[in-house]
């Protein structure tokens, strides 16, 4: 996956959540870069009607000209001609070694050296866990049976099954939560 000013996406999300530089919103949407070989191999189908040429999908003979077709009304900025280039060959580079050493991928096997070279955009959630405790409207945890577990509730990103993120539900539950665990004990 390739960001258009940095080496290694999820990097900049630990960066930005460790306030080790300051937060950059506005960096657009995240590109998957692959070649003709990824194509053959996974037996891909990147052409209309299966791809959407419409700024959500680009290909081109060389990664340089790749860099200056990628174009989505979601990017707030260009894609680094350089900066691709540069994340593509570090990436051979953990083939020909065998270690993945931005990610730890055990044994990265096939390059992204054949043209055409391709851009698809990515949607990574890098939060929400799809597989959270469980919990009931009022947001009180229940166990494998569908039990309420006493005294114990969850809101937010720890609570599982909701396929939306952002501070709307983690806002509502967590008020629904603490308004249910304060009822419970009155004498605090």
């Amino acid at each position: 996956k390739f960001n258009p000013t940095k080496y290694n996406f999820f990097n900049a999300a630990v960066a930005m959540n460790e306030y080790s530089e300051p937060p950059d919103y506005s960096a657009g949407p995240v590109w998957a870069i692959f070649d003709a070989g990824a194509v053959e191999r996974e037996k891909w189908k990147v052409a209309p009607p299966h791809v959407d040429p419409d700024g959500y999908f680009f290909s081109a003979k060389t990664l340089a000209e790749l860099a200056a077709a990628i174009k989505n009304p979601y990017q707030a900025k260009p894609v680094d001609g350089a900066a691709l280039q540069a994340t593509v060959e570090r990436y051979n580079s953990f083939v020909d070694s065998g270690a993945d050493l931005d990610f730890g991928k055990p044994q990265p096997r096939h390059k992204i050296q054949t043209p055409p070279f391709c851009a698809a955009w990515a949607t990574p959630l890098v939060h929400d866990s799809r597989a959270g405790l469980r919990i009931n409207a009022q947001c009180q945890v229940m166990d494998m049976n569908g039990e309420v577990i006493p005294g114990l509730y969850c809101a937010g990103e720890s609570a599982g099954g909701f396929n939306q993120h952002g501070l709307g539900r983690c806002t509502t539950q967590g008020y629904i939560a603490g308004k249910n665990a304060a009822a419970e004990r009155p004498d605090r």
